[in-house]
């Protein structure tokens, strides 16, 4: 995810409209540097003069449009290169949570949607969705600050995200919730790969140093067989959210799933 998250559309908009400008600026040059040319060399009138023809004014109108020509073929090209690089960017911030640089929640249930409609599909398109939050994360806000909150918020999902292959995915629900979609992975694998998570996060350490602490996850995991019965993904997420509830009433800092 190279996207730079500290830009705002208004950002983005600005620079579309500066990169417009100074197009604009050297397409007009360049025209004029190109039917300037035209003109000296007078290709055309070369051409009639074999045949003892005028034609300046031939070179004057075939100039002009030679120049208009490449100008426009110019600045169309480098205005489509724009556009894209703008859409590209905007469709990134629309899909990442700010904060944490991962998947937001509209994304994750997209990608989520993706992986429960392969599944329909192909036989071996399981998947595993594990659900976390941070335990007593109301406790860090008060006691720490929200500043640290968010410094927690961004470094658990850091720390999740380099526990991940590249084709997993992570995304944040909203608050301090998070979930992540582990692609042909099996419940036992997805309950292992939850573990790795969930211990990497508590090596973490915040605070000052007189007052350092660590967090701690609970995490619910729930795989997606291809024989399944669970009709849609809102349902799919209701189960892990359960197991995640399951993780909490058991102390916390620990792993739930259908395995237990």
């Amino acid at each position: 995810m190279n996207t730079d998250m500290t830009k705002s559309t208004f950002n983005i908009v600005c620079e579309m409209k500066l990169a417009l400008k100074k197009d604009m600026a050297a397409a007009t040059a360049s025209g004029f540097m190109l039917f300037a040319a035209f003109l000296y060399f007078q290709p055309v009138s070369r051409l009639y003069q074999m045949t003892d023809k005028e034609s300046y004014v031939v070179d004057l109108t075939t100039g002009f449009l030679f120049s208009f020509f490449v100008v426009v073929s110019y600045f169309t090209v480098k205005r489509l290169a724009e556009m894209r690089r703008f859409f590209k960017d905007a469709m990134d911030m629309s899909r990442m949570d700010f904060l944490t640089d991962v998947y937001n929640r509209r994304a994750l249930f997209e990608i989520l949607d993706m992986e429960f409609n392969k599944n329909k599909r192909f036989p071996d398109g399981i998947f595993c969705l594990l659900l976390f939050d941070i335990d007593n994360f109301k406790g860090i806000n008060d006691g720490y600050g929200h500043t640290m909150g968010d410094t927690v918020l961004r470094e658990t999902a850091k720390t999740v995200t380099a526990s991940l292959r590249k084709t997993d995915v992570c995304g944040r629900f909203g608050g301090d919730e998070f979930g992540v979609i582990l692609p042909y992975t099996d419940l036992k694998r997805g309950v292992l790969v939850a573990e790795k998570i969930r211990e990497n996060v508590a090596r973490m350490m915040f605070g000052p140093v007189r007052s350092r602490f660590n967090v701690t996850l609970s995490i619910g995991v729930v795989m997606m067989p291809s024989d399944t019965d669970v009709e849609s993904v809102e349902k799919l997420v209701e189960q892990a959210d359960k197991y995640l509830y399951l993780a909490k009433q058991k102390g916390r800092n620990r792993v739930a799933s259908p395995l237990d």
